[in-house]
């Protein structure tokens, strides 16, 4: 996987976002909060598997 891979992820985690953000609310206030922090909550959770990936690649290589 080179660098330029990585660009299709945002846009994916963005899409997972909406559909897990609107659902089951109401208000265009509380969807675009709900989408926010969906969003903020799969980047982190991306970034913590990539460097976890990356230290035991590490670590048994």
């Amino acid at each position: 996987m080179r660098w330029i891979d990585l660009l299709w992820l945002p846009p994916v985690m963005l899409a997972v976002a909406v559909v897990l953000g609107a659902t089951g609310r109401e208000g265009v206030r509380s969807i675009g909060r709900a989408i926010w922090h969906t969003f903020i909550f799969l980047t982190v959770g991306v970034i913590v598997v990539g460097v976890v990936i990356h230290l035991v690649a590490r670590v048994f290589a």
